[in-house]
């Protein structure tokens, strides 16, 4: 169907103009007026304008005298009977049209933005969750929003909390020993650390190893720089167990890849363990526990997005039903 001179009829609601008009010039006008015009246009009549807003023909026919008074100028000339727009009348109907493929496309997006089709999640995450949980995670969110763009970085936990708290990514997963300035804890977690061993190694006829079982055994230590490292040491310690140190290394990774080809043994997040698995490993618990915790950040004071919200949720709810994370 064609509108007066040729314009076509876009058969799309008006209820945009009820949104906004945000010109100073529109901004004098009537909402009501404008749709009526634009009705009248489309449909070619003030009676089937009428009935597309649902409303009488003389309301129409009253809308439209009340918009010519406030422009200035006549919109329709009457003809043999029939409407017909003006040159003035055709003019400001072609800027009405031009304003509303403007506020179709705002809608759009807004539409976009609110259904998570639109936007971009920066995500830091330590390694041990970046081998196989937050890949899950992000796996779940994206088949629920599969337009979604993501950025996804793994470092180390120091760097993360550095990132979050300057707001160069709106989530970390990532270790924290106290709070942190800058920071809002949004979940903390926690995990006990696990030994792993060659396959074929002795230990895999143990149920649980314990500080003096590691006595004798060559030892791939995790880097002194880190938490996990600090906690383990400080077990050994406490059990006056000197260890066979060969080789020190980070992340836990790199510590069970070097088992893997029968380095030695080592004690490691589980996470990192269960990724390897046991057909490349002997995982054991280890008593005393060691826990290696981590918790769920966000920059402080921060107004979370819907997506970083929908993030959030996956990763609670992966965490709440795997069988090696606790909440802390």
């Amino acid at each position: 169907m064609q509108a007066f001179g040729g314009w076509p009829n876009r058969q799309i609601s008006l209820s945009w103009l009820s949104v906004a008009i945000f010109t100073p010039a529109f901004m004098a006008l009537n909402i009501r007026q404008l749709e009526a015009f634009r009705a009248v246009m489309v449909m070619g009549s003030a009676t089937g304008a009428a009935q597309m807003l649902r409303v009488s023909q003389p309301g129409i026919s009253r809308l439209i005298g009340d918009l010519e008074r406030a422009i200035g100028f006549k919109l329709f000339a009457r003809q043999r009977g029939r409407l017909r727009p003006t040159p003035e009348g055709a003019s400001f109907y072609e800027e009405l049209e031009r304003s509303f493929v403007g506020m179709e496309r705002l809608q759009q997006t807004a539409t976009e933005i609110r259904d998570m089709r639109r936007g971009n999640l920066r995500i830091a995450v330590m390694p041990a969750l970046s081998l196989d949980l937050v890949p899950d995670i992000t796996s779940r969110f994206l088949a629920n929003h599969p337009e979604m763009r993501l950025t996804i970085e793994s470092h180390t936990s120091v760097r993360i909390v550095e990132w979050v708290a300057a707001r160069q990514f709106d989530i970390g997963i990532a270790q924290l020993s106290l709070d942190q300035p800058g920071i809002d804890v949004v979940q903390s977690y926690r995990t006990d650390c696990v030994v792993v061993c060659p396959l074929g190694h002795p230990f895999a006829e143990r149920d649980v190893i314990r500080p003096g079982d590691l006595a004798t055994e060559t030892f791939v230590a995790l880097a002194q720089h880190t938490r996990a490292a600090v906690q383990i040491d400080r077990a050994f310690e406490n059990a006056n167990i000197r260890r066979q140190i060969r080789l020190e290394t980070q992340p836990s990774a790199i510590a069970c890849s070097m088992v893997v080809r029968g380095i030695g043994v080592a004690l490691v997040d589980p996470l990192t363990a269960a990724f390897y698995g046991p057909n490349r490993l002997v995982i054991r618990p280890f008593e005393p526990s060691i826990p290696f915790g981590f918790r769920i950040i966000q920059a402080a004071d921060t107004i979370t997005s819907r997506a970083a919200t929908a993030f959030i949720r996956e990763a609670e709810t992966l965490f709440r039903t795997h069988p090696s994370v606790k909440p802390a």
